[in-house]
């Protein structure tokens, strides 16, 4: 029975990754929505992935705190798809990793704001301006792309040196530079594959 148990966390944790690689990918249809031009359809589908991540996270952080959930490697790996006994530094990193593509929208994209300010939700129909929103959406993507299996990695490295108090934090910089490269990388290969 605690066999079984365990292998349905394994299967949420799954769920998790599931969803939330569907509601990266669609997060397009975000910014589409807010333009007036999101495929119905599309919009749904990313919705409902947001909500079945959510959902299941919830269902994983409310079982792991019975004895029947396994302990040790695989603990770890069921604590990060529940959010749940995180390094601070694995905390500060994922606040970091949302608010980075929203910096670089907000100082690459000054003159969007002043539009808007001018000509309100007219603006919305430019393409200059749908552009840079979808722009938007699409760093994302390739933020979260690339920073979400390094989270992790921070993540169990935290658990694997537990009583070390300045690994975690020395890692932070290194972090946010493989994100960078991670990045890089991902649009390069876009570009090299349109």
């Amino acid at each position: 029975m605690d066999q079984a148990s365990s292998w349905s966390l394994f299967v949420i944790a799954l769920g998790i990754s599931a969803a939330g690689y569907v509601a990266i990918v669609l997060d397009l249809e975000v910014s589409r929505f807010i333009y007036g031009q999101a495929s119905a359809l599309l919009l749904g589908i990313e919705i409902a992935s947001l909500i079945t991540v959510f959902v299941l996270v919830l269902v994983l952080r409310s079982r792991l705190p019975f004895t029947s959930a396994p302990a040790g490697f695989c603990r770890s790996i069921l604590d990060f798809f529940a959010i749940r006994r995180w390094h601070a530094s694995v905390k500060l990193c994922l606040g970091g990793l949302l608010a980075l593509p929203v910096v670089w929208f907000v100082h690459g994209n000054q003159w969007l704001f002043r539009m808007l300010s001018w000509m309100g939700r007219r603006a919305l129909a430019m393409s200059d301006v749908q552009a840079a929103l979808d722009g938007g959406a699409v760093a994302y993507q390739v933020i979260l792309l690339g920073g979400v299996p390094l989270l992790f990695a921070l993540h169990m490295v935290c658990r694997w040196k537990p009583r070390n108090r300045i690994l975690p934090w020395l890692l932070v910089p290194f972090f946010f530079l493989g994100v960078f490269v991670t990045t890089l990388w991902i649009v390069a290969g876009m570009h090299s594959s349109s």
